[in-house]
């Protein structure tokens, strides 16, 4: 079933441009709307501001009821979806109307509010006009902020034809929205309730605020008898200054807005016609909030402001869309609340689509990791569904087992044989060929680790002024042994010894990242059993992927094993890339060659080793350096992602490789063997003549060593 939808959305034309367009377009507005404010510093005092305990969330309700209540407003506690949706029937029924008008609410998406009301018999009619065209379309949103997103012209004019049964044209949007304003506007007057979320609610004064662009929002607050406001527990702040705080970054990271078309505050009862006072009803809904709050690593989702960044930067989001990637809520976040307010089973499928770039994480206004919830979501759910035999198989007994993966490997050699072509396997049989969209590395005819001792042992009396551990990690070891070679010649000419641990074994995210956080950790503790116990020297990797793990995997998954703790921290501060270790130890490169170069950021380099290797590069190559557009975006990879979803993997690749070609350049640079596996074997599958190379291969091979003084 997610199988057929992944394909139905990626054939979907005008789902693909629209999003295209406007992943394109966001990343410029939202750099613009946020130029000259510290976006790091914002999210921190966002998440800082929304860190609230189980008894401060109950302080902060039972404050706003009381403001509340004296302003006469009515205040109800709904415990669940369905407790929610029966209190705002019976408020409903009591007013007698047969329409409600409703502003955007995704928490009433979560309750099913809409089918809920028409079963019982009153109409709901949505007044944002992505709702509105979506209700029309008997659809879902497939954005928070933007919920028809996946809509063209031509598709929201049809629908609009049929409701005024005259011919639309699909050019003329002003005409469009003149058309949904007229007939929405009879519907304000005639309902005698509205329906709204609240972006925020403030405790001190019972005030909640409201963020839209269309102003549709005061028209379902003002006009209508009733106003119901839904929300949950974690859209509480205490003041009114903190509610600004997220007011103000909010359409910064939604739209890329510096600030929004109306921003609506609401406090208490007010006056409205015939000298009543307009009654205000507000749900809180619980829904399994609650419980949340006392779960240190799991309420960091409650400090959601939905805004939706987490889509607008996601390279699987920008090829399927919400409608897959997702639930109710959709992006990061969405598969994250999935597993929370929805169907476990759903959550468990969905949580298999985070491709791990943590692109979500860092762009996250409220200051949430993302990736690593969905990470550690994953990895709970996993097990009680159960992952596929062979994949059981190699995270249980060939990853944290070196001398079966090297007696496979060496297996593996002979059998590869008949699929081999320029040391490339082009084509996998009885694969499909989705699946086959790249040519495959051959496994090498010696390991890292035999080349290694080949070349020290030549090598006997050298002194060697100080030394470095590198941690090869899989890909090195089997595949690609001639890039650790490099590395071994490089610092050999800046004088470095290069160690390795005892004994190569997988880095664990594989495992991980798969879902089975118990062999993970199995293979992270058989892995430090092989690192030197006094690791006071620095640990070099080159592929990012496996530093990221050692930095921020190692520690998590022994934190109740205090030895193994001390060591896994102790390693996670001495962890660092190639070229981070060349910058930090002044050794300055010269170029020699006269190549166009161009890099392509793997993801955990920049979000998870955290050092620029852009930067480093253009710094040696200088005039000879063609930036690459969107370098720090996924190439599609994700380990084991790209054979699962290979049908979204090719098409993330296939940007990449658009970009790649626009650039001119002759050679392609990157920190990560996986990336490398990804690009180059795309790029001999489409032709394109673009050497892929590793960091350490380019510099061994292109630069001469100065050491500055």
């Amino acid at each position: 079933m997610l199988k057929q939808l992944i394909k139905e959305k990626i054939n979907d034309k005008i789902l693909s441009e629209n999003l295209k367009t406007f992943a394109e377009s966001y990343k410029i507005s939202k750099e613009k709307a946020y130029q000259g404010l510290n976006f790091e510093k914002i999210r921190t005092k966002i998440n800082n501001i929304k860190d609230l305990s189980y008894e401060e969330i109950i302080n902060l309700y039972n404050k706003f009821k009381e403001n509340a209540l004296k302003k006469g407003c009515y205040v109800y506690e709904a415990a669940t979806a369905e407790d929610a949706n029966n209190y705002i029937l019976e408020v409903c029924k009591k007013h007698n109307t047969d329409i409600i008008v409703k502003s955007k609410s995704m928490t009433s998406e979560e309750i099913k509010l809409n089918e809920f009301l028409e079963k019982n018999g009153i109409t709901p009619i949505e007044t944002d006009l992505g709702e509105w065209i979506l209700q029309l379309a008997g659809e879902t949103p497939s954005h928070m902020v933007m919920p028809a997103i996946h809509k063209s012209r031509k598709q929201v004019a049809k629908l609009f034809e049929k409701v005024t049964g005259n011919k639309i044209d699909e050019n003329d949007i002003e005409a469009m929205v003149k058309i949904a304003r007229k007939q929405l506007r009879d519907y304000y007057f005639n309902a005698k309730v509205g329906i709204t979320g609240a972006n925020v609610a403030v405790a001190e004064t019972a005030t909640i605020g409201i963020v839209t662009n269309e102003g549709n929002a005061r028209l379902s607050t003002t006009i209508p008898d009733v106003h119901i406001i839904i929300l949950g527990y974690e859209k509480l702040v205490n003041t009114f200054k903190d509610a600004l705080q997220i007011i103000r970054a909010l359409p910064k990271s939604a739209t890329g807005q510096i600030i929004s078309t109306y921003v609506t505050w609401i406090s208490g009862s007010y006056p409205a016609k015939n000298d009543k006072n307009k009654e205000v009803h507000f749900v809180f809904l619980d829904n399994g909030r609650l419980p949340l709050f006392k779960n240190k690593n799991l309420k960091e989702a409650l400090k959601c402001i939905r805004c939706g960044s987490c889509a607008n930067v996601c390279p699987v989001y920008e090829i399927i869309g919400g409608h897959v990637f997702g639930d109710t809520y959709v992006g990061a976040i969405g598969l994250i609340l999935t597993s929370f307010y929805g169907d476990e089973k759903k959550a468990n499928e969905i949580l298999k689509l985070c491709i791990g770039c943590k692109t979500c994480s860092v762009n996250c206004p409220a200051g949430i990791d993302l990736q690593s919830l969905i990470s550690d979501i994953n990895a709970t759910i996993t097990p009680k569904y159960g992952l596929s035999l062979p994949k059981k198989a190699v995270y249980s007994y060939v990853m944290p087992n070196p001398a079966l993966f090297k007696t496979i490997t060496k297996i593996g050699k002979y059998l590869q044989r008949p699929l081999l072509k320029n040391e490339k396997i082009e084509k996998i049989p009885f694969m499909g060929k989705e699946k086959n969209f790249r040519a495959l590395p051959s496994i090498a005819p010696k390991s890292f680790t035999a080349l290694y001792k080949d070349f020290y042992s030549s090598k006997p009396s050298k002194k060697y002024k100080k030394s470095v551990t590198f941690y090869s990690g899989c890909a090195i070891e089997y595949f690609y042994p001639e890039m650790g070679l490099t590395l071994l010649k490089l610092l050999d000419r800046a004088n470095i010894k290069v160690n390795i641990p005892e004994k190569m074994v997988c880095c664990g995210l594989p495992a991980i990242h798969a879902g089975d956080g118990e062999n993970g950790k199995k293979t992270i503790i058989k892995n430090l059993k092989y690192f030197d116990e006094k690791i006071n020297e620095d640990i070099i990797t080159l592929c990012p992927s496996c530093g990221m793990a050692i930095k921020e995997e190692f520690p998590k998954y022994t934190i109740n094993s205090p030895q193994d703790y001390k060591k896994s921290e102790k390693m996670a501060n001495k962890v660092k890339s190639l070229s981070q270790f060349l910058a930090e130890n002044r050794l300055e490169l010269k170029y020699t060659a006269k190549y166009k170069v161009t890099y392509h950021t793997p993801c955990h380099q920049k979000r998870g080793l955290c050092f620029s290797t852009e930067n480093f590069l253009q710094e040696i190559l200088k005039d000879y350096f063609i930036p690459l557009k969107d370098s720090d975006v996924c190439c599609g990879f994700g380990g084991s992602f790209s054979f699962d979803f290979a049908e979204i993997s090719s098409k993330i690749l296939e940007n990449k490789i658009n970009n790649i070609k626009n650039t001119n350049a002759e050679i392609l640079l990157t920190d990560c063997p996986g990336c490398i596996m990804q690009i180059e074997g795309g790029l001999i599958k489409k032709g394109v003549n673009v050497k892929v190379m590793h960091v350490s291969e380019f510099l061994e091979n292109y630069t001469k060593i100065i050491e500055k003084k």
